[in-house]
């Protein structure tokens, strides 16, 4: 089966039952449709040219039949087929947001996030308008062709043989326009993601784009807009030449029907009645041709919309299984751990132990490798080579959510949600009482937190927009209080607060974690004094290990990096 078809009735299989309801109306139109081009012969023979009264009374009831046939009909298929689509639509998305959610850590240096919000909102989106027109379109559509054509051979075969003979041209105006359709529909997409990707680029970094010349992002973004709207241009102008085409084709064959059909009524072959409602019958033909070969063209259009798509639900996914992970009962141990990505070495041969309760520091030059050696530990990287063993076992052994549920860390960059202060520390434990959330914010020293507006139900804004960068680390610090981890990883988690409020963090997180492991990566060596051992990373290798005091005492890397900092 082709997989486009095999993806569309995967989706709609929930609603088997309301989609052929949703038939059910078209049939019911179709049926209405036919019986009004049958019904034209008994209008001409027996009421016009007979004139016979009570003939005129039943065409009058038939019609009013038909008319209420096919506005039930209409009414079940244009309500049932929409929310037959509004559903589907709501699961896919569920389905591509749960994909991208559980998406192996790799996938997302392959894709921007602007290519990704395209696929899960305007494919989406572009998936449901088409196959709301597909539907109506195509399924309708088939049954009036259907039961106009039996009425046309019924009425006249020699005149069907003539609109047979146009079947060959619109198979060929559907094929030849329908693969330019179906390319430039895809280039549309493609642009239309990566028009979000530069949009949601310069709205995250509005600061800094206000701070430099507007000119080149207008440059950039008039390149990006131009070719979005030269593939639109180009989508709608083989649509509109194709839909021509077929029109010209199909009334030509019209007239060479009227043509054939006015001879044969002059010399008697033919009844006015027995015309008339064939002619009929082909106006409606054309028009349902019409709108079929143009839900056929959106078939074409419907192909790179489902590749895009596919491509999203067959992400390469995250696999939680393997051994539970309770808490660290010996040591971390890196065993020739190196790690390349997209050609660029970024970790060579590390060997590295850490003990359980150890603190260890990390420090090293911008770009050494620092946050990637300690992002490998809750799995946030997994390529890597060589061994990564946690108590004997092999990092990879275990269950992720088990090894990040006891894996916590606070990193420079924090990301806060557009949502209250509450819901934004319940992601680190979503039952916490207030009490607990009370307590995280203090020895957080996020004193500020308790005199917004709302306090706690307070929105703190787009990526907390409302509030500073010291405020924001101490949320995110908070949060690690409420998580209370097994093991804690300080990224440069304390960089935006003052040296006072930094000290007062870092001896609450001393006395916290105090029987705990510690790993603190910092540029600021008084942060060291609480570490048992420092590792000193150049160029993606260790190069120095030891105390604060030792490497001072070596004068080596670290002595000169201290002469750097202080």
């Amino acid at each position: 089966m082709n997989k486009h078809l095999k993806f569309v009735l995967e989706v709609y299989k929930p609603y088997l039952k309301l989609k052929l309801l949703a038939i059910g109306g078209s049939l019911f139109e179709s049926v209405a449709l036919t019986g009004l081009a049958y019904i034209v012969k008994n209008v001409v023979d027996d009421v016009f040219i007979a004139k016979s009264y009570e003939k005129l009374i039943f065409v009058i009831v038939v019609l009013i039949i038909l008319a209420i046939l096919k506005q039930v009909g209409f009414i079940i298929k244009d309500y049932g087929m929409p929310l037959v689509i509004y559903k589907a639509s709501r699961d896919l998305r569920f389905k591509v947001y749960e994909k991208i959610l559980n998406a192996s850590p790799s996938v997302f240096r392959k894709y921007t996030p602007g290519d990704l919000i395209g696929r899960a909102v305007s494919d989406i989106e572009k998936f449901g308008e088409i196959i709301s027109r597909v539907s109506t379109n195509i399924i309708t559509e088939a049954f009036t062709i259907i039961g106009i054509c039996a009425v046309l051979i019924y009425r006249d075969w020699k005149l069907f043989l003539i609109f047979v003979l146009i079947v060959p041209f619109l198979a060929w105006a559907l094929d030849h326009f329908g693969e330019k359709r179906k390319k430039y529909s895809r280039k549309v997409q493609e642009s239309i993601g990566e028009y979000i990707h530069h949009l949601s680029q310069i709205l995250s970094g509005i600061e800094v784009v206000k701070l430099f010349k507007k000119k080149i992002f207008l440059h950039i973004f008039n390149k990006i807009n131009e070719r979005l709207y030269e593939r639109q241009k180009k989508n709608k102008f083989y649509e509109t030449i194709y839909l021509s085409t077929v029109e010209i084709i199909a009334y030509t064959a019209t007239a060479g029907i009227i043509f054939y059909g006015g001879i044969r009524i002059i010399n008697g072959d033919l009844t006015p009645g027995d015309f008339f409602s064939f002619l009929g019958g082909v106006f409606i033909l054309v028009n349902s041709l019409q709108a079929f070969q143009r839900g056929a063209v959106n078939v074409k259009a419907l192909s790179p919309v489902i590749d895009r798509l596919l491509e999203v639900l067959n992400l390469p996914q995250e696999k939680d299984k393997g051994i539970e992970f309770s808490g660290l009962k010996d040591k971390i141990q890196y065993q020739n751990v190196s790690l390349s990505i997209d050609g660029n070495q970024i970790l060579k041969n590390i060997n590295l132990i850490i003990r359980k309760g150890e603190n260890i520091g990390i420090v090293g030059p911008t770009g050494s490798g620092k946050s990637t050696l300690v992002k490998i530990l809750p799995a946030l990287i997994t390529e890597y080579e060589g061994k990564v063993l946690i108590d004997n076992h092999e990092l990879r052994e275990y269950s992720l959510s088990s090894l990040r549920d006891k894996i916590g860390m606070v990193s420079q960059e924090v990301i806060i949600f557009n949502d209250t202060l509450r819901n934004n520390l319940l992601v680190a434990k979503p039952d916490a009482t207030e009490e607990e959330l009370i307590e995280a914010l203090k020895k957080a020293r996020a004193d500020f937190a308790f005199k917004l507006e709302n306090g706690l139900d307070t929105v703190l804004g787009e990526k907390g927009s409302r509030l500073s960068g010291g405020e924001r680390q101490r949320i995110a610090i908070a949060r690690i209080f409420l998580k209370n981890p097994d093991i804690l990883i300080v990224d440069e988690g304390t960089s935006a607060l003052d040296v006072e409020t930094e000290e007062y963090i870092m001896e609450e997180i001393e006395k916290h974690f105090e029987d705990r492991t510690v790993i603190i990566i910092t540029h600021r060596l008084k942060l060291l004094d609480i570490t048992d051992k420092v590792i000193v990373i150049e160029g993606g290798q260790i190069v120095e290990e030891g105390t604060k005091e030792e490497l001072l005492k070596q004068k080596g890397v670290f002595y000169r990096f201290s002469t750097i900092s202080s």
